[in-house]
């Protein structure tokens, strides 16, 4: 006689209590909810906060801009020095792109002066896309938990009935087209904040043309995400241009300094 047991779990995906069912049995249940791995850290962690953010007594919306504005504070130092290293880098492109005319017939010592030029004036090529990469973990772990907290279901805020769906407010007749604020929102910040950055150095047209357009990529892409994610993305880009603007008007009152120039002109030969 072949006897088979099987224990099955009947309920919501709540993560503290598939959390400790898991730790009786040792069974890994929690795992249902797709926080492994790396970025799995994240979604745990801001679970976790929004959830302790809601038991103070705010509402999940609020929770989701607290969050945004703590993780924009941590960062803030970091994309504060970008800022700054983008502007210097602007004030620099003439020469830079002096430099790169005068090597043009030799791509090897063009990349060596280049660098060396930099390195003097204490700027990056990379300085801009550093604190974009550092968050893209976060905004990773957090689609990761908008997409399985059972929490944000039927949680409202503002126009937004249900903070795991779209916040559509209407639908156009003959199309069927969804109109959706949050994303919109979403995408026209971004494209704000595109206008206060500054084309890196060297990039030809073709590619500042795509990185002119790159928001209007995310808009698609989100447009009929889950309200609570778009909200989290349009605070932080709201965010960002808010420390942008104070940052270059910090930087414009402060004492200014020289930075050393490069000489572009061949030595004489004695």
């Amino acid at each position: 006689m072949l006897e088979q047991r099987f224990l099955l779990f009947a309920g919501p995906k709540e993560y503290r209590t598939l959390e400790r069912i898991a730790a009786q049995l040792n069974n890994g249940l929690d795992s249902v909810m797709g926080y492994g791995g790396f970025f799995g850290y994240f979604s745990r962690l801001l679970l976790l906060s929004m959830n302790g953010l809601n038991a103070l007594g705010l509402s999940y919306g609020l929770a989701i801009i607290a969050i945004t504005v703590i993780i924009k504070l941590l960062f803030w130092p970091l994309t504060a020095a970008s800022t700054r290293s983008m502007k210097r880098m602007q004030k620099l492109q003439p020469q830079m792109k002096a430099i790169q005319e005068k090597f043009k017939d030799d791509p090897a010592k063009m990349n060596k002066k280049m660098m060396e030029f930099m390195k003097e004036n204490k700027v990056s090529p990379l300085g801009g896309c550093l604190p974009l990469l550092l968050q893209i973990p976060v905004f990773i772990g957090f689609f990761q938990m908008v997409q399985s907290a059972i929490e944000l279901r039927g949680a409202s805020f503002l126009w937004a009935y249900d903070l795991s769906r779209p916040d559509t407010i209407f639908t156009i007749p003959g199309i069927d087209f969804n109109v959706n604020p949050l994303p919109l929102l979403m995408g026209g910040t971004m494209l704000w904040q595109a206008s206060l950055t500054p084309p890196s150095p060297g990039m030809d047209p073709a590619q500042q043309k795509i990185m002119k357009y790159f928001p209007l990529i995310f808009l698609f892409m989100l447009y009929n995400y889950s309200a609570g994610l778009t909200l989290y993305w349009t605070v932080q880009n709201l965010l960002s241009i808010a420390q942008m603007k104070l940052t270059r008007t910090a930087d414009d009152t402060a004492p200014a300094t020289a930075a050393p120039a490069a000489s572009l002109a061949p030595k004489k030969k004695k």
